[in-house]
């Protein structure tokens, strides 16, 4: 009977631990699409001149962005990609820089500098997805 409550506790409590990685990982999932969406947005609202659309996206792409810092990508990742967990911090501080800089650009009705922020943002998105997802890529 003790071995077999033993056995139990472990039981429940791996179960557990893995259940919180899944869950992180569903999060960070959840927040790729929504960040996604918020530069597709933003490209829409560019196309028709949508000015406040641009800026409602590009906070919808900040409000985002804390899963990059929050999760801990060795968790889920391959032991060769275990540390772009530090290269995703990196990227997510440049895309908020560079969608805070695409705000006030558009304040300042500034159009060739917001295409020029929207043109970093995609590059720090392509730059951190090309390197953890590199075996796609080839």
């Amino acid at each position: 009977m003790k071995k077999f409550l033993t056995t139990l506790i472990a039981l429940l409590l791996t179960s557990s631990l893995y259940a919180g990685d899944k869950t992180q990982q569903a999060k960070l999932a959840s927040d790729m699409r929504t960040m996604l969406e918020s530069v597709v947005n933003i490209q829409r609202a560019g196309f028709y001149n949508n000015k406040e659309g641009i800026k409602t996206a590009a906070q919808e792409l900040i409000d985002s962005l804390d899963s990059l810092i929050t999760t801990d990508a060795s968790m889920y990742l391959p032991e060769n990609k275990s540390n772009a967990g530090k290269f995703a911090k990196k990227r997510e501080k440049m895309i908020r820089m560079y969608a805070e800089d695409l705000i006030a650009a558009i304040d300042a009705g500034d159009i060739d500098e917001s295409l020029e922020d929207y043109n970093q943002i995609i590059k720090q998105c392509t730059s951190c997805h090309s390197r953890i997802r590199q075996r796609m890529w080839k």
